[in-house]
């Protein structure tokens, strides 16, 4: 085509001022041609990559995204996480967030608390082989993790340290799988088994409290059904009671003035249990309630199947978990990698002014969430009508 061909279009579609006129946003942003350059710093790659395209920006407005949500005032911030992390290694990456309050509540499964809890009593995971051979591994009694090893007896060790924390626990009452966790992590700090810090002791140490949606789905809490048959006593985890905390928290946080917002990593039952603290508002009479207003996610899980795990953010708006004028970013892609990378860059981006805390949790002899925000404590339970 010469310059003097004249462009391909339907004749008499537009003007050629309005042809010129109307083509010219789109070539507004040029793509960035990226150069690697020695000790670029972590957030400083997440800033130059987001001039580029495809992954690369879509990553980064992941990360530039959780940065912005983090500096507001009065924001707070969810963490919805699923897969094995903490094996992999990524188990103190999450407790450097927290202590920089990256995340203000997290959401995660027993499996990888109990996985924690291991890790909590100084014991560790090791490099293994996709290839190996499992039956031989099972002969061993060596559990593996993809491409990590785990020690089967370390883990069944475990079993002793849930039936020590049990018998400071009362059999009269329920707990909520998130104080059980909260407690837990107190009582380690000071308990014998006390090898390392880990997310249960720096969750329950900073007031960041911690949600199950399967509570029974890891060591950690199923070894309670041991504690039980051995002891006869019935230690009782109360998931329903959870919901009705989850949702409060956010109905606080709101009646103080804030919002809140929600990061999901990976997909299953976390990203629902996460969301749904938003979409139950009508158990607590709430339909006031403005919903997270920021929907940020990293997950491989596609849309077309659908599943909650790979659906977009936006289209979770129809069940009354975003709010409409929700901030979203979404990245197509494992999050293990990214992960760290983010977590470095968080640190760096809040290393001179430290963000302050949205809230803090606790919980009080029978059981109620008491959630502090700005110095004042409110008692969920009592405030919210469902005790």
């Amino acid at each position: 085509m010469t310059s003097e061909t004249p462009s391909p279009r339907l004749a008499g579609d537009l003007s050629d001022q309005a042809y010129t006129e109307t083509r010219a946003p789109y070539f507004r942003k040029p793509v960035t041609r990226l150069l690697p350059t020695a000790r670029m710093s972590a957030r400083e790659l997440f800033v130059v990559a987001h001039g580029a395209g495809g992954p690369l920006r879509t990553l980064s407005e992941v990360y530039l995204n959780w940065e912005h949500m983090l500096s507001r005032t009065n924001q707070a911030a969810w963490l919805a996480i699923a897969g094995a992390y903490v094996p992999f290694g990524l188990g103190e990456t999450l407790c450097a967030m927290m202590r920089m309050r990256a995340f203000d509540v997290l959401v995660t499964t027993p499996a990888q608390l109990t996985h924690d809890l291991t890790e909590v009593r100084g014991l560790r995971h090791y490099h293994g082989e996709e290839s190996a051979n499992d039956n031989e591994l099972q002969r061993l009694d060596i559990n593996r993790y993809w491409n990590v090893y785990g020690d089967e007896q370390e883990l069944n060790t475990n079993d002793e340290v849930v039936h020590d924390f049990a018998e400071t626990l009362r059999d009269d009452r329920t707990y909520t799988s998130s104080e059980y966790f909260y407690r837990f992590g107190t009582w380690l700090q000071t308990s014998k088994h006390m090898g390392a810090d880990g997310m249960l002791t720096t969750a329950a140490r900073l007031g960041i409290p911690i949600f199950c949606p399967s509570p029974g789905d890891g060591d950690i809490t199923s070894d309670l059904a041991h504690y039980r048959k051995r002891t006869g006593r019935k230690i009782i985890i109360d998931p329903v009671r959870e919901i009705l905390d989850m949702v409060a928290l956010n109905a606080a946080l709101e009646d103080a003035g804030g919002r809140a917002g929600i990061v999901t990593l990976g997909g299953g039952a976390p990203r629902n249990y996460g969301q749904q603290a938003m979409a139950c508002a009508y158990m607590l009479d709430r339909a006031d309630l403005k919903r997270y207003n920021y929907g940020l996610r990293i997950s491989l899980d596609p849309v077309g199947t659908g599943g909650l795990s790979g659906s977009t953010i936006s289209e979770g708006k129809t069940w009354k978990k975003y709010a409409a004028d929700t901030i979203i970013a979404e990245h197509f892609g494992e999050y293990m990698g990214p992960l760290f990378q983010i977590g470095s860059a968080l640190l760096e981006a809040f290393e001179a002014t430290p963000r302050p805390a949205a809230f803090t949790c606790r919980y009080d002899d029978s059981g109620d969430l008491i959630v502090n925000i700005a110095g004042t404590d409110v008692n969920l339970p009592r405030t919210y009508g469902y005790e």
